[in-house]
């Protein structure tokens, strides 16, 4: 008897621990997913941005695109960002954005301006890259948006992210 009292004791240690910790790494997990793909977003663009076009024209964006998927998901799933039926996919294609894993936000990406040769003059514009998520399926989004301007030297790479209801 006591040592059965002793084995459920210690078997409540270990999940006391073991739990809060896991349920942590869980949310940490999700929330990085969303980061690490506004990221590569940023990227691509300013790649994007600064190539010269075999027609001679540079400083192009393509136009908006998103939110893809239309919704986001509670459980992760496989989304493919070229697909006709996702809104704006040309532009998807454009960037080369396609995450190579199953993945649980509907992502946006939205310029101020788009086509070519968009330097010059005082205001060059921004462009948003938006990561929506309801990682519990209740309704309420956790929102993580980028903004990056426009300079004649490429895309300013944004400073911080901004997120509303990190963890909802």
């Amino acid at each position: 008897m006591i040592e059965a009292a002793l084995l459920l004791c210690l078997t409540g240690i270990v999940l006391a621990v073991f739990v809060p910790t896991f349920s942590r790494r869980v949310r940490t997990n999700k929330i990085t997913e969303a980061s690490e793909l506004l990221r590569e977003m940023s990227v691509r663009t300013a790649a994007y941005y600064t190539t010269s076009w075999d027609t001679g024209k540079s400083h192009c964006l393509p136009p908006s695109a998103g939110p893809t998927p239309a919704a986001p998901t509670v459980d992760s799933e496989e989304v493919d960002f070229f697909g006709p039926e996702q809104t704006g996919h040309a532009t998807w294609e454009a960037l080369g954005f396609q995450p190579d894993h199953p993945i649980r936000y509907s992502y946006s990406f939205t310029p101020d301006r788009h086509g070519c040769d968009l330097i010059g003059g005082d205001d060059l514009g921004s462009v948003s890259f938006r990561a929506e998520g309801d990682l519990d399926g209740d309704g309420v989004r956790s929102i993580f948006e980028r903004r990056a301007t426009l300079g004649p030297d490429g895309l300013k790479p944004p400073e911080a992210s901004h997120v509303h209801q990190r963890i909802e």
